[in-house]
């Protein structure tokens, strides 16, 4: 979830969560204070009739009048010594609108022309329940217009405010430490924003210098180290034609060329692996897999001759997948090498390609390998001389960088490598 919409839904919430609490608080206070307002009317009421009726005591108040609002019942003096004055809600029917209505009625009780009596008067409720739901109902929606508004100027307001951010994460997303270039932020008048905006300039800055510093001395070691490793491999062989060197020494001398060889293998693997994290290799370009396996089949004839290894390949579907060329031919040929090198005589290796999916399966030791562990450098699983343990690991780097997946299966001395592209 983007930041813009998880401020906005948080400060959506927090708004209609106030809402609802101050709605109800205000629901209960104007029904608290319609009440009020009806009790006062009806106790002025009832204080004005009795100030009238002690002023004109010829009235009678025996005759209930449909017309008035008040009625007289006489009670006895126990009654109306107990008796305390009381408001409460009651419902009339009135025949005009067929219906019962709301009213509000207060029962008191007096004493006039000396006579005793509970004086009920009742007032019409003023449809408060109508009122406050009609209040109620054009808050709600005057408040929910209110939220609606607030919701869309603040998402505006804070894209908008929020855009340098948004910019400088388009532009750290696109970069790339091979370009020759560092991205160029744009400048912001909110304060955290360009502080952030001067931080990643210089970041990306040291970073790019890194970089290079990697990359030159990867260049540099390649070259110084490659060089003297040459220079000795050529003296050594010379030295070993000449006639006058006894057949121990010409061993000594081919022991020496040999692990020179591998020095210079291992170097030269150690620098590959170098280039791959350091994201050297940023050309990419359609390649076609199947061709690329029937070329690499041709380096292992030596193995497959030593060992009468058999090889089955199942094309179904042509494989075009986007990458950098030569990292693919190197996953490919180190499957391939892995494939042969830890087989078995009389073995056999099988390849299956159907669309972006290839594998590569081989006969080996009963034993599976550790999955945590088979693709660490250095690692090996065998103690064949010819193995560094490098090789996996650059094929399950360059996976990595290239975002497929490089997963190893075993089942009943079958070894089974797999490359989603």
């Amino acid at each position: 979830m983007k930041l813009l919409s998880y401020t906005t839904r948080i400060q959506l919430f927090a708004f209609l969560l106030l809402f609802g609490i101050f709605s109800t608080l205000f629901y209960l206070v104007l029904s608290w204070n319609v009440l009020q307002n009806v009790d006062e009317v009806l106790y002025n009421r009832k204080m004005n009739l009795l100030a009238y009726l002690e002023e004109h005591p010829e009235i009678s108040i025996a005759k209930d009048n449909p017309l008035d609002d008040f009625t007289f019942y006489p009670i006895e003096i126990s009654a109306f010594r107990s008796g305390k004055e009381s408001y409460a809600d009651t419902l009339i029917y009135e025949p005009m609108d067929a219906e019962l209505d709301e009213y509000r009625k207060l029962i008191s009780f007096v004493r006039l022309n000396d006579g005793y009596y509970k004086l009920e008067i009742v007032k019409p409720h003023l449809e408060a329940t109508e009122i406050i739901g009609t209040i109620a109902i054009t808050l709600g929606g005057l408040f929910f217009g209110l939220a609606f508004c607030f919701y869309l100027s603040n998402r505006m307001l804070s894209r908008r405010i929020w855009q340098p951010f948004y910019t400088m994460l388009d532009k750290l997303k696109n970069y790339n430490l091979g370009n020759a270039n560092t991205p160029v932020f744009p400048n912001s008048k909110i304060e955290e924003f360009q502080l952030l905006n001067n931080v990643m300039t210089e970041l990306t800055r040291k970073n790019k210098e890194v970089f290079d510093n990697q990359k030159q001395f990867v260049g540099d070691a390649s070259h110084e180290m490659q060089t003297p490793l040459s220079i000795i491999q050529s003296k050594l062989e010379a030295l070993i034609g000449q006639t006058q060197l006894s057949e121990k020494q010409s061993d000594i001398l081919e022991g020496i060329i040999g692990s020179t060889q591998r020095l210079k293998k291992l170097n030269k693997t150690l620098l590959l692996l170098a280039k791959i994290e350091n994201d050297q290799f940023l050309t990419t370009e359609e390649v076609n897999v199947d061709g690329i396996i029937g070329r690499s089949l041709e380096f292992y004839e030596e193995q497959k001759e030593a060992l009468n290894i058999r090889t089955e390949i199942d094309i179904r579907n042509e494989a075009i997948v986007q990458g950098n060329r030569l990292l693919i031919e190197i996953l490919i040929q180190n499957l391939l090498k892995n494939a042969f090198l830890h087989n078995v005589k009389d073995g056999k290796v099988i390849i299956n390609l159907d669309g972006k999916r290839l594998v590569i399966t081989n006969t080996g030791s009963e034993k599976g390998v550790d999955k945590e562990k088979l693709f660490q450098r250095f690692y090996k699983s065998s103690n064949n001389p010819d193995s560094w343990g490098l090789g996996l690991a650059i094929a399950h780097k360059i996976a990595d960088k290239g975002n497929w997946r490089l997963t190893y299966s075993h089942k009943n001395a079958l070894h089974t490598f797999t490359v989603d592209f």
